[in-house]
């Protein structure tokens, strides 16, 4: 039954899922993930889905989070980015920048892209093995703030993720790991930023 906005309640609980999802993870869930909530499948999810954008309450997009709540049930808007690949907080990986997925994030968040983080340098800074970094690209950073740095030239390029301190002729790239060493950039060696981290998604489950 229908309640006096036209919606039946189990329409009622999709729009409730969809906004705990956006407060509490900053991304609206995939169909699996509304389904696995809600106690149906993922095909029952988007067919309540597609019926709760058919009476305007919500916008579908290709992507299987590419969703925005509308009218009341509005929340902050999210825009897609893409997410590149792997990058290392640890020793330093080879730089991997295939399209694997896209992710919403936060208008205003800065983000141009998003990378997964593999290893555990990183994680005094809340940083952790599995994690999406969100990164501003740019080639410049301010001392201590925490970069995407790439090492190495062509196709042996590495990229890692370490904090960004510039010294008199050579830079230490420093992990949030008291167990860790720094890696120290000599001159002469292939040295570049590809951007600044500004942000972390974190996936449960």
């Amino acid at each position: 039954m229908a309640d006096s906005g036209g919606l039946t309640r189990r329409q009622r609980d999709v729009l409730g899922a969809v906004g705990d999802s956006l407060r509490a993870r900053g991304m609206p869930p995939t169909r699996a993930e509304l389904g696995e909530s809600l106690g149906v499948s993922a095909q029952t999810a988007d067919f309540h889905l597609r019926a709760l954008a058919r009476k305007g309450h919500l916008r579908l997009g290709r992507q299987a989070r590419d969703l925005e709540l509308l009218g009341a049930e509005a929340a902050p808007s999210f825009r897609a980015v893409p997410l590149l690949g792997r990058v290392a907080a640890g020793n330093p990986l080879s730089a991997i920048e295939n399209l694997e997925d896209v992710l919403p994030v936060p208008e205003g968040s800065g983000a141009d892209f998003a990378l997964r983080v593999q290893g555990d340098s990183m994680v005094e800074a809340g940083i952790l093995d599995g994690d999406r970094v969100l990164v501003q690209q740019q080639d410049f950073a301010a001392k201590g703030e925490i970069v995407v740095a790439l090492l190495g030239e062509g196709d042996a390029i590495e990229a890692t993720v370490k904090r960004y301190l510039p010294a008199k002729n050579r830079v230490i790239l420093r992990p949030a790991n008291a167990m860790l060493e720094d890696r120290v950039v000599r001159p002469g060696e292939a040295f570049s930023i590809a951007g600044r981290v500004v942000g972390v998604i974190r996936l449960w489950g």
